[in-house]
């Protein structure tokens, strides 16, 4: 079923702007492919919002996508389920809940941190790269991390 699903953005509390889904979304479904210009590490500027997916390749956007509002969770209910930039629901997802993933299953920048304010209850604090994170939390996320981080 590739049907499209029904989202906006909308406020989140102190993450600013998330994305929530207008419709009940069955586990396995295809949430939204994540979509922008795909540049190396040299072509990279400041203004861009960039989702990595490789070693030297990013997926690029101006910030007005609606997939670029999709905020982090440290318990997200979509992910990279077939290692694409596509997002997956993990589980059912109720109409009116907010689409998160984890954006440690993208990254694999060392030193790129950023402070976690997901609420979840397995909350890490902090939002780290792949390398970073602890095997217990690499081992947990294998299966929905993007395919360069599974190898």
């Amino acid at each position: 079923m590739n049907e499209t699903i029904h989202l906006e953005v909308r406020q989140a509390g102190a993450k600013g702007k998330g994305v929530y889904t207008l419709e009940a979304i069955a586990a396995g479904r295809l949430v939204v492919p994540l979509g922008g210009q795909v540049l190396t590490s040299a072509e990279l500027t400041d203004d861009m919002l960039a989702l990595q997916l490789g070693p030297d390749l990013w997926l690029c956007s101006d910030g007005s996508r609606l997939d670029d509002m999709i905020n982090h969770s440290c318990e997200p209910n979509s992910g990279f389920t077939d290692g694409t930039p596509v997002l997956y629901a993990l589980r059912n997802i109720a109409e009116g809940e907010e689409i998160t993933w984890d954006y440690s299953t993208s990254l694999s920048e060392p030193g790129w941190t950023l402070d976690c304010c997901c609420g979840a209850t397995n909350c890490r604090s902090v939002v780290a790269s792949w390398g970073e994170l602890g095997e217990d939390h690499r081992q947990r996320l294998h299966g929905i991390a993007l395919q360069y981080l599974r190898e």
